[in-house]
């Protein structure tokens, strides 16, 4: 599904969170790179990533995310 968007995304605002249960990440790193490549405005250039289920602070940051992709 993302590589049928991934050609409209110039000048676009978005904001990129996920949750795994494998490795150290790489996957939001590679998935930030190839957003910032197509040319859309990242609001968070790491992305945001939860390992496994969100607990409070995961859902926190989530809702935080949420508020300034909002506000931007």
């Amino acid at each position: 599904m993302f590589s049928a968007l991934e050609g409209s995304l110039g000048g676009k605002r978005i904001a990129l969170f996920g949750s795994y249960g494998w490795g150290d990440g790489q996957w939001m790193r590679d998935w930030c790179t190839r957003c910032d490549d197509a040319g859309a405005n990242l609001l968070d250039e790491n992305g945001l990533t939860v390992n496994e289920a969100p607990d409070a602070e995961g859902e926190e940051a989530c809702k935080e995310l949420g508020r300034k992709l909002a506000a931007w």
